[in-house]
């Protein structure tokens, strides 16, 4: 069976992005996020959010998009102190411990890397435990914590890092 494809996105991606997001979301931060975050309005705020994002993309930012299933978004203006700001990895929650998060991040930092990057991070909510244990599995270390105010609300987020994005790839078995 082949492989879905990884391509770059561009604006025109911006609503099947969006859709993404919302779903992922609402599967991933059930009891993270407040019911009326994750209601309706998501859908429009999202849209607006990526329509926008992907119009302003430097060339060095990075967003790939793996059909209507899963993207990732890496920004060029990161943290100097970590490298590169992995800002989103989202896979539909039906296909979600398939591989297709892993070929994605895989594939985003090798182009990273191919920049110049060296390292790469990216904040997760505490409570995303499946997400922190993929983190950890390739080889992500938890350096910080702090906390987001969504919503009025309060919620934990650490720092994962990387500090070899090369090897990253190489864990997420993403070829040269």
């Amino acid at each position: 069976m082949n492989e879905l494809p990884i391509r770059p996105a561009t604006v025109a991606d911006a609503d099947a992005i969006a859709a993404l997001h919302a779903a992922s979301w609402r599967s991933a931060y059930r009891g993270i996020f407040k019911e009326s975050t994750l209601g309706s309005a998501l859908d429009g705020e999202r849209r607006v959010h990526w329509s926008g994002r992907l119009a302003v993309m430097v060339p060095d930012d990075t967003v790939l998009i793996a059909g209507d299933l899963g993207f990732i978004a890496v920004w060029a203006q990161g943290d100097p102190g970590f490298g590169a700001y992995i800002d989103n990895l989202h896979v539909r929650p039906e296909r979600r411990s398939g591989g297709l998060g892993r070929r994605l991040l895989g594939k985003a930092m090798r182009r990273v890397a191919g920049r110049g990057e060296t390292g790469a991070y990216l904040w997760v909510f505490d409570d995303n435990v499946r997400a922190i244990d993929f983190y950890r599995r390739l080889g992500g270390e938890i350096v910080e914590g702090g906390f987001d105010e969504i919503d009025g609300a309060q919620v934990a987020h650490s720092r994962i890092v990387w500090r070899d994005i090369a090897r990253l790839a190489d864990a997420c078995g993403a070829t040269p």
